[in-house]
């Protein structure tokens, strides 16, 4: 992985422990990295401080992921939204995902296309 900057803050939102623990893993040199379990938690981090990057899954306890990234988009709109799933989508939840998130990952993933959505945001963050 070749993110430039060591500044990205990434938040990772996946109540599967695995999940959150091979994100992680993937930025732990090169980003700073908090990881919760809930979309409650994710609302509070990032009212608390400023993330480039959320990986954001859809199903979890409590609010789901969808109606997180409503409120993640408007208290920090800069904050790029990669909403994950491994779960069939209606067409509703589709036309949601289109116009709210920054992209969208199907379960099980790659773990370089994880990478290349780093790269971008990172590489957008530099071009500022």
């Amino acid at each position: 992985m070749t993110i430039n900057s060591t500044a990205l803050r990434v938040l990772i939102v996946d109540d599967e422990p695995l999940i959150q623990l091979v994100l992680s893993m993937i930025f732990k040199k090169n980003a700073e990295v908090r990881t919760v379990a809930s979309a409650e938690e994710a609302i509070t981090e990032i009212r608390m401080q400023h993330y480039d990057l959320c990986f954001l899954d859809i199903v979890l306890p409590g609010m789901n992921g969808l109606d997180a990234m409503k409120i993640i988009n408007q208290l920090s709109p800069n904050t790029k939204v990669a909403i994950m799933t491994g779960s069939s989508l209606d067409e509703a939840k589709k036309l949601q995902i289109d116009s709210l998130a920054y992209e969208f990952i199907e379960k099980p993933f790659e773990l370089s296309r994880i990478k290349e959505i780093a790269n971008r945001v990172d590489s957008a963050l530099i071009d500022q």
